[in-house]
């Protein structure tokens, strides 16, 4: 009697170390995730960063895959600088079903708001607590600590190739950059910086009506 109560809290204490360090090793596998995320080499088109690992929306959200179903998603540069750093993100509920290309989340800043895509078709697995609590992270870390979604795409692969990357991507940015420069030339010169760059929060430099106007172009909604 004594030897199996022996090895019953053996087991149990093997068990309990399993479970922990299966845990563990989550853990650590989805902070490897997201530092990758952020130590990503990063690489400029037209003046926008734009890193390759990612895969890009016209609506100029992005994704990358996590594991073999599940995506982060976020806004790249240049709605970051279309934008500004907002004061409030709207998001889904987690269990929430989003559609490629409808209605993702939102940004809320200086009485104005805007709404991105969703990049990929899924289900909400997690909304970014960081980004909720400091919702400027988004603008801050675009490609790293300010992801807003996690999403399980149960089709990732076929939704992947409705995206852009590499070359495509690259030619789609700066085909971007340029249309958004025609539209400036015909605004206030406070939206353009000394070098003719963009300022980095057009948002708060625009009449309401120009920014929607600007939003619903380049960011499909």
């Amino acid at each position: 009697m004594t030897v199996l109560i022996v090895l019953a809290f053996f087991a149990f204490f093997i068990g309990l170390d399993y479970v922990m360090t299966r845990r563990r090793l989550a853990r650590e596998a989805a902070a490897r995730s997201f530092d990758s995320l952020s130590s990503v080499e990063p690489a400029w088109v037209a003046g926008y960063q734009m890193p390759e690992a990612l895969h890009y929306h016209r609506g100029h959200t992005w994704a990358r895959a996590v594991d073999r179903d599940t995506v982060l998603v976020g806004v790249d540069d240049f709605a970051r600088r279309l934008l500004g750093a907002p004061a409030a993100v709207r998001t889904p509920a987690k269990g929430d079903w989003l559609h490629q290309g409808g209605q993702g989340f939102g940004l809320r800043l200086d009485g104005k708001a805007a709404e991105l895509v969703s990049p990929v078709e899924g289900e909400v697995v997690e909304v970014n607590p960081e980004v909720l609590a400091r919702p400027a992270l988004a603008a801050e870390d675009p490609y790293g600590r300010g992801w807003i979604l996690k999403i399980r795409a149960h089709n990732l692969a076929s939704n992947l190739r409705n995206l852009l990357s590499g070359r495509l991507a690259r030619r789609w940015m700066e085909d971007s950059r340029e249309a958004l420069d025609l539209r400036l030339m015909a605004l206030a010169g406070s939206v353009v910086q000394d070098g003719g760059e963009p300022v980095a929060d057009l948002a708060r430099h625009l009449p309401k009506a120009d920014f929607e106007r600007l939003v619903g172009e380049f960011l499909l909604t």
